[in-house]
């Protein structure tokens, strides 16, 4: 089936750049003050890392995917 291939070979690159990209690094701006028309604000960065078998395990399920709708059609 066309479907299964096409979100298998999602799943792969999702995994592969899961793999090189460790750290998604995340901008917050959050307002801490307002004083009549004078606001204070302040930036923040958080990182959300992602863990190696996360990238592994959707290499994985995406290749039975793929090998899935392969077999399939």
């Amino acid at each position: 089936m066309r479907g299964l291939l096409i979100v298998g070979v999602v799943l792969i690159l999702a995994g592969v750049g899961g793999l090189l990209v460790n750290v998604i690094p995340v901008h917050h701006q959050e307002q801490v003050a307002k004083i009549g028309p004078i606001t204070a604000t302040k930036d923040t960065e958080t990182d959300y890392v992602i863990p190696p078998y996360a990238g592994i395990i959707a290499i994985v399920i995406g290749a039975g995917l793929v090998f899935a709708g392969r077999k399939q059609a």
